[in-house]
């Protein structure tokens, strides 16, 4: 396949990992939010809650802000 074909394709699959991982961190934030981790999580895997539930919570939440912001119509084009 000629590099630029590749290119292409890389772009499309990265693409494709960026847009369902978020709808996973996000499915992950209705649990924590369920399931109250913000206060029962504790300390797994020598991470501590508040470490994970950042990247869950406000790291998500930044990356959506970003999508809406103009970028995920961006991004359909390629899914």
């Amino acid at each position: 396949m000629p590099r630029k074909e590749e290119f292409v394709s890389d772009a499309r699959r990265y693409t494709r990992a960026i847009w369902d991982n978020l709808a996973m961190l996000e499915a992950l934030q209705r649990e924590a939010v369920a399931l109250d981790y913000i206060n029962t999580l504790g300390t797994q895997g020598g991470l501590d809650s508040t470490d994970v539930l950042a990247v869950v919570s406000t790291t998500a939440n930044a990356l959506r802000g970003l999508l809406n912001s103009g970028h995920a119509t961006n991004m359909a084009k390629l899914l």
